[in-house]
């Protein structure tokens, strides 16, 4: 039976692959239950699993999975970037409980663009690398009226430059896991099987870290 459910959601990821990367992110920028890193690594390992290191492959990527999860991800950030154009700081006092951001975390988002010398090449690599969470840059951005066509570029491209690193991350394990399923039974089940368990996991932690602000 699991088996069988695990076979259904590959073949249905496989089939819509560059829908399911461009909502997927789209819902993760409004929602966050799920990282575009896992939604990334998951359908990139699915769909090129096995596939040689050749141009043609690399162009399956960027189509398929770069770009429409880069799309999605400035799409979807538009949300809280224009809320927060619009409504202000008291948007972000009023929603902190439910977003998982604090006014105090948009501050020190604040700080780090401040100290940076170049204001576009800040933006553009805080994309690029995910060490800021992506929505305290929407609320930023959204707050100081970050020029709205300099926002979709650095969103943009920045966010593209991310996924292609997963994308070639989960396309290389792909090609260690093709080696290993022959010398280990059942891999395959395995392999999703942790995929859906590290989502489980990531969404009670998420949830247990808002209730203890919540309690605090």
């Amino acid at each position: 039976m699991f088996g069988e459910i695990i076979n259904i959601t590959e073949s249905f990821i496989i089939s819509n692959v560059s829908w399911t990367v461009f909502l997927g992110c789209i819902l993760e920028q409004i929602i966050v239950p799920i990282p575009a890193s896992l939604i990334v690594l998951s359908s990139t390992f699915l769909l090129l699993k096995g596939t040689s290191f050749a141009l043609p492959a690399l162009g399956t990527l960027l189509v398929k999975i770069v770009i429409p999860a880069s799309l999605g991800i400035t799409l979807g950030s538009f949300v809280y970037y224009t809320l927060a154009y619009k409504l202000g700081t008291p948007f972000i006092e009023r929603t902190s409980r439910y977003l998982g951001v604090s006014v105090n975390d948009v501050v020190e988002v604040e700080k780090k663009f401040k100290d940076s010398r170049y204001d576009d090449i800040f933006m553009f690599l805080a994309r690029c690398f995910p060490v800021i969470p992506s929505i305290a840059i929407n609320l930023f951005c959204g707050l100081i009226k970050y020029d709205p066509k300099k926002y979709v570029i650095t969103t943009f491209f920045g966010s593209a430059v991310q996924i292609f690193g997963w994308g070639m991350l989960a396309w290389f394990s792909g090609n260690i896991y093709l080696i290993l399923e022959d010398k280990i039974a059942n891999i395959s089940n395995i392999v999703m099987g942790i995929i859906i368990i590290g989502v489980i996991y990531f969404i009670i932690m998420k949830r247990r870290g808002k209730n203890r602000k919540d309690s605090r």
